[in-house]
């Protein structure tokens, strides 16, 4: 039997109708474009420096001058344009820069942010929380710490050949990383993770200025060791070698010296320059009971001989195994004096305390309350197994005819 009920159709001036109000509707859905900006009114940010200047915050901007509207583009157009501000929080200190800046800066574009001396030596709780939850932060930004300056002076000294000395900094600290394999480049993100994290204190690369015909112009000098928000001491360059060899990550590039126990009666040491092409870490902290034993470090590297100052054979199948002892105890040497250094600073710079949180972590809820002190005390078994690949030397030494 069939049903006497009838089925609507939708027409296509039904379809239309329903088409339009859907349409209709999803634009209540879009959120716009409120916060849009013309390119014509930015400006582009090279860089950002936090610091205290009688204990209010103070921020300073390294901008790119470009021309306006109009004009031609000269060699004075690109030139960097500074401009420094205080008030009673970051936030108000980047807003007072609308008082002398007639385009809106892109914060975001800043890929170096440089924090002042007396800023790291007090808590940076303000500093951070401002880095944290600021959407124009940019979080890759690399993160420099100015070492005897202030940020003021930092942001108006010069950098060799660079035209933006602050964005010139990410391009100083990857150069050297490649070729000398000094200091590590440190991004904000990791800097925040690490204050956040429990049982590892962050270590930043520190800057400073020299003096070169009558201009003052930054370096790389050292490493600052943080603890509890604030610069707690630093690392030199010796032992700045030292940590980076205990990252977790695998480095590669570097360059570094190793004495040759033969040295000349006349007291001239004898030197040979290797140069590190990749090195990987294996660390643990071995764990007996409710107490740790030590922490057991394994370096795995290779590289190549460079070069010896002195005249002689002494890259030879002979020496080869000979060689890689002494290397092996340089780089010892130097993972040594940055553990002694960090544990006199009571900072866990390497994050074993992390590393028995994840391995046992009612053992490091025991141990994290007094963990400074712990840390302090604890004992490093290192073992380096360097491998030669290659020599950049003649078959044999140079010989001069008498």
């Amino acid at each position: 039997m069939k049903s006497d009920k009838t089925i609507p159709i939708l027409t296509n001036r039904g379809m239309r109708l329903v088409l339009l109000l859907l349409l209709v509707s999803s634009l209540f859905l879009n959120g716009g474009c409120w916060n849009k900006v013309e390119v014509i009114d930015t400006i582009q940010a090279e860089g950002l420096v936090f610091d205290l200047e009688n204990d209010l915050p103070v921020m300073s901007i390294q901008l790119a001058k470009s021309s306006g509207n109009g004009e031609s583009t000269s060699s004075q157009s690109n030139e960097p344009l500074i401009i420094t501000q205080t008030g009673r929080s970051f936030t108000e200190c980047a807003r007072n820069t609308m008082l002398r800046l007639p385009r809106l800066p892109v914060w975001s574009h800043a890929g170096v942010i440089v924090l002042g001396e007396d800023l790291v030596h007090q808590d940076m709780a303000l500093l951070t929380d401002f880095m944290a939850r600021n959407r124009h932060v940019r979080k890759t930004s690399l993160l420099f710490v100015c070492k005897g300056m202030s940020g003021r002076e930092c942001s108006e000294a010069e950098l060799l050949i660079e035209k933006y000395s602050l964005a010139g900094l990410e391009r100083l600290i990857r150069t050297q990383e490649k070729e000398l394999g000094i200091y590590m480049p440190v991004i904000t993100h990791s800097f925040l993770e690490k204050l956040a994290t429990p049982g590892v204190q962050p270590a930043v690369p520190q800057i400073s200025l020299y003096e070169s015909e009558g201009k003052k112009l930054l370096q790389l000098d050292g490493m600052a060791v943080f603890k509890d928000r604030r610069q707690v001491g630093s690392l030199d360059e010796f032992e700045s070698r030292g940590y980076r060899f205990l990252s977790p990550k695998m480095i590669s590039g570097g360059f570094f010296n190793v004495s040759v126990p033969d040295q000349d009666p006349s007291g001239y040491e004898k030197l040979m320059a290797i140069e590190l092409t990749r090195s990987r870490a294996t660390i643990s902290p071995l764990i007996e009971g409710d107490k740790i034993s030590h922490i057991q470090i394994s370096i795995e590297a290779e590289g190549n001989f460079y070069e010896q100052n002195f005249i002689g054979e002494l890259l030879t199948l002979d020496n080869a195994a000979i060689i890689e002892e002494l290397i092996n105890q340089e780089i010892k040497r130097q993972i040594t004096a940055a553990i002694v250094k960090a544990q006199a600073l009571n900072s866990d710079i390497f994050g074993w305390g992390h590393m028995i949180y994840q391995q046992n972590p009612a053992l490091w809820e025991q141990l994290e309350n007094n963990w400074p002190a712990t840390f302090a005390g604890l004992d490093a078994d290192i073992t380096v197994d360097f491998s030669l690949r290659r020599t950049y030397l003649l078959d044999h030494s140079f010989e001069f005819r008498e």
